[in-house]
This record gives C-alpha cells, structure tokens and sequence, in this order.
C-alpha cells in the first residue's frame, strides 16, 4: 500500500486507518440560547503504519512533518483523496538491524484534516 506526503511516494505502509469524523467547527448560539449556526464537517483521520524504514526514508518523512501542514494523497472508500493534513505526532521509531542493515521499525503518524 503506498501513501503520497507532500508529493513525497512512501511504498512501504503496512497498515492505513482512514476514519471519517463529526466535528462541529462552529457553534453561535443568541442570548436567550437559541441556536443561531452550527457547521458540522466530515473530515478524515489517518493513522499510517510504515513497514521498515532505511534510515534516508525515516529522515525524509520526519522533514516532511516538519511543517504544520501537508498534502497527503491515500486511497480511501470514495476514490483517490488528495487533502490538507495536519501531523499530531512525530514518527519515532525502534532501531532494528535486518542482515548487518540498521533498520527503522513501528513508524506511525496521525494526521487530521484540515
């Protein structure tokens, strides 16, 4: 499964949550308590799992999640998305060496969108 970050191709995704979520992004309410506006969304949030990583692609996805935003390109139920994406966490890894090859294990990320 392959996961696109900021035009940046990730193969190597092990395991791809795509949830829709409710969010309410505006609640205005009078003074007797009437409601005036409330905007509900649908907007996604992922939490990706890479397999294992070299050390150059653990270091191009965290420069990647450097910045607040990103555009993330997955594929969902509906099609192919291409979104907005905010990154909650930074990948952290586990150290793992496969055939004298120092490897990078248990990379996930969660991003919200925008």
């Amino acid at each position: 499964m392959k996961i696109t970050i900021n035009d940046v191709e990730f193969n190597n995704v092990t395991e791809l949550h795509a949830n829709r979520e409710l969010r309410q992004s505006e609640v205005r309410c009078n003074v007797l308590g009437e409601l005036l506006i409330d905007l509900v969304t649908r907007k996604y949030a992922l939490v990706v799992t890479f397999g294992l990583m070299t050390e150059n692609e653990l270091k191009k996805l965290r420069q990647l999640t450097k910045n607040i935003f990103v555009t993330v390109s997955f594929h969902a139920p509906e099609g192919d998305m291409t979104a907005q994406f905010h990154v909650s966490n930074e990948p952290a890894a586990e150290v793992k060496t496969v055939n004298g090859i120092r490897m990078y294990g248990g990379v996930t990320l969660e991003m919200k969108q925008k």
